[in-house]
Order: C-alpha cells, then sequence, then structure tokens
C-alpha cells in the first residue's frame, strides 16, 4: 500500500495512470498497457482479476496477455482458468529497454539509406529558429561538434543555459579552444568561475548599450571556422514577452559564415589577455 502513494499527487491512481501513458509512448495499446499496470499491481491473477483491477473487458484480457506474453513481460500458466504472472519491475524495464535498442539501432541503420547522396556532402544551409530553450539547444549541439575552436560573442544571460556552459566545458577537456566574449561584467565573471580552462574576456562589440534593445544581436557562435549561429533579441505579439530568433548553418559554404568569420575573430581575440 505504501508503494502506492509514491506519487506526484499522493495516489497510485495517478502512478497507474503515468504508468500507462508512458508505455502508450512505447508502442503498447491502451488495454495492454492497462493490463501490465494491472497486473503488477497483483503480480498474478487470472483474467478476472486483471479485468478487475486494470478495468479492461475480460475478453480483450486474453489477447493483451498474448501480446505481453510474446515480449516476454508476462508467463501464462495453464489451467482452469489460466492464470498469469508479470515480470518484476527491474526485469520489465530492461526488457523494455533492450528491446528500444534493438529498434533504434536498426533505425539508425536504415535512416542513412534514405538520404540523398548529395545530402551528405551538401552543407552551408541557412535554418531559422526561435524560442530561448531551442536557441540554446542549438548552440549546445553545435558546441558539442567542435573539434578545434568554439568562438562565442554572448550578451545575455538566459542563452547561457546549465546544458551550453557543461557543453563549453567538455569541448574545453578535449582540447578545444574556446574563446568568450562579452560586453558584460556579470557574464564574465560567471564563465570565469564555472569555465576555467576558456578564455573569457571583455569584447567590443555590436551593441551600443548593455543590456541590449530589442531586435539587437544577442549571441553570436561560430564552431571551427564552419559552423555559425546568430541569435537576435525580438519582441512577440505579447506585451512586455521577448524571445530569442536565430539563424544557424553548418557548413562554411554559406555567404554568411565567410562574412562572419573574421569580424567574429576580430570582435573576441581583438585582446590577446583575458580580462581580469
Amino acid at each position: 500500500m505504501s508503494n502506492d502513494r509514491q506519487s506526484t499527487d499522493g495516489s497510485a491512481d495517478s502512478i497507474v495512470e503515468e504508468c500507462v501513458s508512458l508505455l502508450q509512448t512505447i508502442d503498447f495499446t491502451e488495454y495492454e498497457a492497462k493490463c501490465f499496470v494491472g497486473l503488477q499491481r497483483v503480480r498474478q491473477g487470472t483474467a478476472k482479476d486483471v479485468s478487475d483491477v486494470a478495468d479492461v473487458p475480460r475478453a480483450r484480457v486474453y489477447d493483451c496477455m498474448e501480446g505481453l506474453q510474446e515480449r516476454g513481460l508476462v508467463d501464462v500458466q495453464q489451467g482452469t482458468p489460466r492464470e498469469f504472472r508479470v515480470a518484476e519491475p527491474g526485469e520489465a524495464v530492461s526488457l523494455l529497454d533492450r528491446r528500444l535498442s534493438e529498434l533504434l539501432d536498426r533505425l539508425e541503420e536504415l535512416l542513412p539509406r534514405l538520404q540523398p547522396p548529395e545530402a551528405t556532402e551538401a552543407g552551408g544551409d541557412v535554418w531559422v529558429m526561435e524560442g530561448d530553450a531551442e536557441v540554446s539547444e542549438r548552440m549546445v549541439g553545435l558546441i558539442q561538434q567542435a573539434d578545434e575552436e568554439v568562438l562565442l560573442a554572448a550578451a545575455v544571460a538566459d542563452l547561457l543555459t546549465d546544458d551550453l556552459l557543461a557543453a563549453l566545458g567538455e569541448a574545453t577537456e578535449r582540447g578545444v579552444d574556446v574563446v568568450i566574449g562579452s560586453p558584460a561584467a556579470s557574464i564574465r565573471e560567471r564563465l570565469d568561475e564555472e569555465l576555467p580552462m576558456a578564455r573569457v574576456q571583455e569584447t567590443w562589440t555590436w551593441w551600443d548599450s548593455h543590456p541590449i534593445q530589442p531586435g539587437a544581436v544577442s549571441a553570436i557562435l561560430m564552431v571551427d571556422g564552419e559552423q555559425l549561429l546568430v541569435s537576435a533579441d525580438v519582441e512577440t505579439s505579447l506585451p512586455g514577452v521577448r524571445k530569442h530568433r536565430a539563424v544557424w548553418t553548418d557548413g562554411d559554404s554559406a555567404p554568411l559564415v565567410g562574412m562572419m568569420r573574421p569580424l567574429l575573430a576580430d570582435a573576441i581575440q581583438r585582446t590577446a589577455e583575458p580580462a581580469v
């Protein structure tokens, strides 16, 4: 009984509901998920027991148990009536994890075959994205691909998420030269503290004042002189609500990269020593 109460709102029903919902996301039907969760609550029982606990028509319980048995999640004991025993939670999760890993491995093998030959060689397309979290996540992805150099000019703190700082730290640990410039002393102090292996310095900027004004560039990231992201602060239709919008490219053939590379390098690396 005590385990049934370990949920966000203190009820067993909420645990059941969340478990059923999670199982449906990994290809369980609603009835299969309900039967599996219901059998977990009684450990072993007949179709009637499962039907009563899971609120699934008894006629459907048998079909669901066959499917769960094929997955290795349920054992069937022949008799009158038949009884069903569910795998222990840890064993069940391991079975599901193994199955999902096999499916994802196969998908990883198949998906590249769908791309046209030129897709692997093409690059330099420019993409647009919106949203603070989305922009930060894209920056993280670009930094994680860095082999030699990361140049980052950042004027706002809200783009410097924990994940982004972690990605910058991991880049320095694998020998990538990470140079970060910012017009904000508070940002530089934070970066100095959290990224001791990076070069953090005050930079001459595109920003006339700090904090930045709506429409101004809020961050510029260049990775290995090839991948580029430029983010701007934009107003939304909601009063007082702003967000970041970014353009980015993952190849150096885009004209934007060639234009920004010398400007960014000069802006961030203008001073030889990090700012104190």
